[in-house]
């Protein structure tokens, strides 16, 4: 039973076909018919009830707030809660049982799903809302939004409400819910990757942040910004960045950094702590 007008998102293999949407800007993504079939029907779907041989009584229907669909010669079917095939079924029945056809066949489709989305922001190729098939999870989302930018972060939040996803409005997920993160690669460090594997509820927000970034200037060989990494120390920081030339002093390296708003100059040996945003100086010799 096909879903219509799905749109496959592109694969980011292709490079130059994927451009970044801007950030915080939401559109309605559909996900390809064969995952939309098994996704619980809710109030704001749209399907296509179809029954075999009887034109007359197909049509496209919304389903409402009550999460009631109207089918021909039945009337009203609670059909909120169920899949596409489990709502052909129902309808089957009524027709059966009330005597208006003697053997009905009936299928239904998901034309357009409104009530059960999730969105992902931030630092992936196609930011949106999609559709929750049967299951998704966070990696899973992802995968479907076209995967990270060159900029994303490893460190994947996920912000559900308090109130179920009630709320039609995916900033409030900040605000007195529960703030999920999983961390991207193998593992290693804090957070774990098991929350990649959290299946998606309604109203779920999925956030990448941008990368965090330290820098390296003064005598080292290979200058310039570098990203965070577990544990990061002024030793590592020199490492990525090639390493001290042959004017470099190991006893004179400042950390430059921004303490509530305020610059400081702290200096600092190997074993030193590097936070993000940081900027590790390394002076010349000065014998």
């Amino acid at each position: 039973m096909p879903a219509a007008r799905a749109q496959v998102p592109t694969d980011p293999a292709r490079t130059g076909a994927l451009l970044p949407a801007a950030l915080g800007v939401l559109s309605t993504q559909a996900l390809p018919s064969s995952t939309v079939t098994d996704a619980r029907i809710g109030p704001g779907d749209v399907l296509r009830i179809t029954v075999l041989g009887q034109p007359d009584l197909s049509a496209e229907v919304g389903v409402n707030d009550r999460g009631s669909v109207a089918v021909a010669l039945v009337g009203s079917v609670p059909v909120a809660g169920l899949t596409p095939a489990e709502a052909a079924a129902r309808s089957a029945e009524l027709l059966r049982s009330g005597g208006y056809l003697v053997r009905p066949e009936v299928s239904v489709d998901t034309v357009q799903v409104r009530s059960q989305l999730v969105s992902v922001l931030g630092e992936v190729r196609q930011p949106g809302r999609y559709p929750i098939p049967g299951r998704l999870t966070v990696l899973e989302l992802l995968a479907t939004a076209g995967g990270l930018t060159e900029q994303a972060d490893t460190v994947v939040t996920l912000l559900r409400r308090p109130d179920g996803g009630t709320s039609p409005d995916p900033a409030p997920a900040a605000a007195g819910g529960a703030r999920i993160p999983g961390r991207l690669g193998d593992g290693s460090g804090e957070p774990s990757r098991a929350p990649l594997d959290v299946e998606l509820r309604s109203g779920d927000v999925v956030y990448v942040e941008r990368k965090k970034l330290f820098y390296i200037h003064g005598e080292v060989n290979r200058p310039g910004a570098y990203p965070m990494e577990p544990g990061m120390n002024v030793m590592r920081a020199i490492a990525l960045g090639g390493g001290m030339n042959l004017r470099a002093s190991s006893r004179r390296i400042d950390i430059n950094r921004t303490v509530q708003g305020v610059p400081q100059k702290i200096r600092s040996d190997l074993n030193a702590p590097v936070l993000p945003g940081d900027t590790v100086f390394v002076n010349e010799s000065i014998f």
